[in-house]
């Protein structure tokens, strides 16, 4: 008897298997030369755009000092603590007006002619958003004999967080539709943006500036506020392509 041996098919998916090294082998180096065409053929646009909000300063800062003179260090320090403690009381029953004791220092005075002596000093800083109190209170202070070293316009923290926030919401809403008309004027259209980067510039207190001769006993000193201006950039790196 004959008998005939028949070759044994092969599995489907084990043929699918044998061949899948060569197309995913393939597809690789496709997506990859693909990938880099494609990074060629962008180009690069770095650019900023600017965002404002304006504001007048809601926080005046007052400062003062009380200063002696005396032939004594313990006297001249002595007279300096009870003026600054009658300071601190007068200024501590004020509801929203913070008084803090600032730096103090004690130094002789040695003159080639005449006597020597000490000086005492220490300074006061009254702050608050009731600037007609404020400057009612520092007017109080100055017949006391303590001297108006000078006045700060400020901003208050949440004042401060919420313009920097429309400011950085502004910029923010430039940003898309300028990448978009560069590219448009290159003859090119926004891929993406990408690298975004925010900065933000605001004014610090400002001064106001004194005259030598201090003010009179009777006139507290008057000072209204100047705008400020809040400022955020953004910086931006936008990807063209053809």
């Amino acid at each position: 008897m004959i008998r005939f041996s028949l070759p044994r098919p092969v599995p489907l998916l084990a043929a699918a298997l044998a061949f899948s090294p060569i197309a995913l082998s393939g597809t690789g180096v496709f997506s990859t030369a693909q990938a880099a065409d494609m990074q060629q053929n962008t180009t690069q646009l770095d650019f900023s755009v600017m965002g404002t909000a304006h504001a007048v300063p809601t926080e005046l800062t007052v400062r003062l000092s009380v200063r002696s003179d005396s032939p004594s260090a313990a006297a001249a320090q002595k007279d300096v603590n009870t003026r600054m403690a009658a300071a601190m009381k007068l200024a501590g029953g004020q509801d929203g007006i913070l008084a803090k004791a600032g730096g103090y220092s004690i130094y002789e005075n040695t003159p080639e002619h005449g006597p020597k002596s000490w000086t005492a000093r220490q300074e006061l800083e009254l702050s608050g958003q009731d600037s007609v109190r404020l400057l009612g209170l520092a007017g109080q202070l100055q017949s006391q004999s303590l001297m108006l070293e000078g006045l700060d316009w400020s901003l208050d923290d949440a004042t401060r967080e919420r313009l920097l926030q429309e400011a950085r919401t502004e910029a923010l809403k430039k940003v898309r539709s300028q990448a978009e008309q560069s590219a448009q004027t290159l003859g090119l259209r926004l891929a993406r943006l990408k690298e975004v980067r925010i900065s933000y510039q605001e004014p610090g207190p400002r001064p106001v500036m004194l005259m030598a001769a201090r003010m009179a006993d009777s006139a507290p000193p008057q000072r209204s506020p100047d705008e400020q201006t809040l400022r955020v950039n953004v910086s931006v790196q936008a990807e063209l392509s053809p």
